[in-house]
């Protein structure tokens, strides 16, 4: 009888155990999936992160030129070369060198601009096999808390991750004095000097904005970083990456000046009512 008392009581000492260590296993379970996750989305979407070195020349006190590197990070989009980045990264820059994640070296141009949205896209003649594109995904359906991953190469430190949570959404923020750049992404990854033009990733490993700028009294990572939404850049970027929609631009603005030359001309004749 002692025996199975005893039997009893343990039996229900492991139950105790149990149910006492078995929430703290699916804590730790769930922990895992996320890192887990975020493991995987940085395997998938490093090889398409690019780091861009900028060169660009300045004058010294004697006027003489003065060679002043920059770095910033880019996003491959297509297997033809075309890497979206920030424009202040690019902006002013006499030489452009990317570096792909395998390290191989490559000189770029440019080849579109959009200062309003602060975005670039240049180009590098790399063999398509050495290209890994990104997946655009949507920025409509984004969420305040939804994880983030953000890669790039802040301070010159290439392929480094963080991670954080969508903080807001629909913020206008002003990146110079003169331009003002609307309905962008806040969140709390870090984000630094070099992380410019490097993408803001959601779970699935898709790009959801390009990183841009941060709120910072002290030029380093607070907290408050934003980002372009993802949707601004499929917007603009067939205009700035393909000749056939600048082309179209540009016949219909000439079709416009001839007829506006030609109605001047008319109310300027002796006969014209």
């Amino acid at each position: 009888m002692r025996k199975k008392k005893r039997g009893k009581i343990c039996l229900l000492v492991i139950g105790c155990l149990l149910g006492i260590l078995a929430p703290r296993a699916e804590r730790a379970a769930a922990l895992i999936r996320s890192e887990e996750n975020t493991i995987r989305v940085f395997q998938l979407v490093s090889p398409g992160v690019v780091n861009i070195t900028t060169t660009s020349i300045g004058r010294d006190f004697f006027y003489n030129p003065v060679p002043t590197e920059g770095s910033g990070s880019g996003v491959i989009v297509n297997k033809s070369g075309h890497i979206v980045t920030s424009y202040h990264v690019v902006q002013g820059s006499s030489h452009l060198e990317v570096t792909l994640a395998d390290g191989s070296r490559w000189q770029a141009s440019v080849v579109g601009t959009s200062p309003s949205n602060d975005l670039a896209v240049i180009k590098i003649e790399a063999p398509p096999q050495q290209l890994k594109p990104l997946r655009l995904g949507s920025s409509s359906s984004l969420r305040v808390g939804q994880k983030v991953l953000a890669v790039g190469n802040p301070f010159g430190l290439g392929q480094t991750l963080t991670t954080g949570t969508i903080s807001s959404l629909g913020r206008d923020v002003m990146i110079s004095p003169d331009v003002v750049i609307e309905k962008v992404i806040q969140s709390d990854a870090a984000i630094n000097p070099g992380n410019s033009g490097g993408p803001l990733i959601n779970s699935d490993g898709e790009v959801i904005g390009i990183n841009t700028a941060i709120f910072s009294p002290t030029g380093t990572s607070v907290g408050i970083s934003f980002a372009i939404p993802v949707d601004t850049v499929r917007k603009i970027l067939p205009g700035m990456v393909y000749l056939w929609p600048k082309l179209v631009t540009w016949v219909l603005a000439v079709i416009l000046l001839v007829l506006l030359l030609r109605w001047f001309w008319r109310r300027l004749q002796p006969g014209y009512r």
